[in-house]
């Protein structure tokens, strides 16, 4: 066909742009006003190649909807390569929000961990040029961790991926903040859940245990491996190390120290900080009831119960700190407040609510690891008083010298009992606010460990019953934020382990 030169007279330069054109000869003022080239007034032949089908369209004028498809696969190819920085000044990790910077802007980003099955979690998305850059989810009916030991003497491991989903252009216009916000989320698989899964069994854990001890306490200092360590594996690991009575290398002082070289702490990294001695603690108890002759049993127990004073010492100046702290800004620790439902009522007369989420899983953690500890310096004294008295019951004594500090009434059951009720009431607060429900599933275990051991005594049936049931809601829980991760698209930024 014939070439046509088109109803637009404007120059080449304007007309590409899409904008008036002011005609001036032989360059328009327009460009040269604004330093651009003007592409002059020439048409080159243009021929009509196209059918009535698809209106005619000129071979040199693409439909649009391609040009669009085209800058979409390359905005979706940039987001593969993008690097998120968490924006200074930078806030602790345990805040749920917060706002990270990349090459197309800021973000502000919420996080979410979960256990499941990495294997079969995460599938690259449909057309996506990049496997990383349009990842979706697929994530399994959510069950609450098993938290009971079941290492043995195999090294806790644990390997895990991130993700990020940044909320559409779309949904940047709302004004809602819930709306401009997008996720970080933890997916992770941990040893100890190998039976998660019967058809992905847990591959090597020898090869993978010391691969994240070996890069170094300096290695998670920054985004995302700082949040990763102080969110999802470092409680997770102390949880496993106190069940399993073994110590861990996160005692070292560097351990404790240097990841938040950058990064400000919380009363809870500081909480964790005493925790991760105990199960030193409880291995040495392991050692000392097997041992045949009196007096090292003796010199051992001494020591003991020593260290066990400076432990309580610790905790106590900790949470006299925690007191203050919160105290400054008006608030208490917690206060009483009527059950939501039935089911988190019975058999306790009320619940406990917090200032912030923070503080209600401070508390959860707090009262459980004390659970775990008094037992363990009751069932110490038990068993020194009771094998000492049957080896010299009419002979000098040789019972340990117990240490001033140690108040024995402490560690009585009826005590320990009161604790457990104090985590119950706590829980169903926790589990509201929270994005991370596993972080739940060890002091359930706890509690629900200590009223089954009073359970052979005839006691504690009701609060057997209502572990179930706080079970059925964390699960309930899980479903719904997995529900929310799986509609979701994501980047996949880092892998651990």
């Amino acid at each position: 066909m014939v070439g046509v030169p088109g109803k637009y007279k404007g120059c080449n330069t304007c007309r590409a742009r899409r904008v008036a054109c002011d005609n001036g000869r032989p360059f328009c003022k327009k460009c040269t006003d604004y330093g651009r080239e003007c592409g002059g007034y020439e048409r080159e032949t243009v021929f009509i190649v196209g059918t009535p089908d698809d209106k005619g369209r000129c071979s040199s004028h693409p439909p649009r909807n391609q040009h669009s498809k085209k800058a979409k696969g390359k905005e979706i190819r940039h987001a593969g390569k993008l690097d998120f920085i968490a924006t200074e000044p930078w806030q602790p990790a345990w805040i749920d929000v917060i706002s990270l910077s990349s090459a197309v802007g800021s973000h502000r980003v919420r996080f979410i961990a979960l256990q499941t099955d990495l294997d079969s979690a995460i599938r690259p998305g449909s057309g996506s040029p990049r496997r990383d850059a349009d990842v979706r989810l697929s994530l399994k009916g959510f069950r609450a961790l098993d938290a009971k030991p079941t290492f043995g003497h195999e090294p806790f491991s644990m390997k895990s991926r991130c993700l990020i989903n940044l909320p559409s252009k779309s949904s940047n216009r709302q004004a809602t903040s819930a709306s401009t916000e997008g996720f970080c989320v933890f997916l992770y698989e941990q040893n100890s859940s190998a039976a998660y899964s019967s058809e992905t069994p847990w591959k090597a854990p020898l090869t993978l245990a010391d691969r994240i001890r070996d890069r170094g306490p300096a290695a998670y200092q920054f985004f995302p491996e700082h949040h990763f360590f102080a969110r999802v594996y470092r409680p997770s690991a102390i949880w496993a190390a106190l069940l399993n009575r073994q110590p861990t290398f996160l005692c070292s002082p560097e351990w404790t120290v240097v990841p938040w070289e950058r990064h400000p702490r919380t009363p809870f990294d500081d909480l964790l900080d005493i925790v991760v001695l105990l199960p030193s603690i409880f291995s040495q108890a392991s050692n000392i009831t097997p041992l045949d002759a009196p007096s090292c049993r003796r010199l051992k127990a001494k020591e003991f119960l020593d260290c066990c004073v400076n432990i309580e010492r610790q905790f106590d100046i900790w949470y006299s700190m925690l007191h203050q702290r919160v105290g400054e800004s008006g608030s208490m620790l917690y206060w009483t407040a009527d059950a939501m439902t039935s089911e988190t009522h019975v058999p306790f007369s009320n619940v406990f609510n917090f200032p912030s989420p923070l503080i209600g899983l401070v508390h959860v953690y707090y009262w459980a690891v004390l659970i775990s500890f008094h037992q363990c310096v009751y069932a110490m004294l038990d068993n020194i008083f009771e094998s000492e008295g049957k080896v010299a019951p009419d002979g000098p004594s040789m019972l340990p010298e117990i240490p001033p500090g140690l108040d024995i009434q402490k560690y009585q059951p009826t005590q320990t009992r009161i604790l457990a009720e104090n985590v119950c009431r706590s829980l169903d607060f926790a589990l509201q606010t929270t994005g991370q429900p596993d972080l739940l599933a060890a002091p359930l275990w706890v509690v629900r460990e200590f009223y089954n051991g009073i359970g052979h005594f005839g006691d504690g049936e009701l609060e057997r019953r209502w572990c179930i049931g706080f079970k059925g809601r964390l699960e309930t829980k899980g479903r719904e934020i997995t529900l929310c991760l799986q509609e979701r698209k994501w980047v996949d930024v880092k892998r651990f382990g």
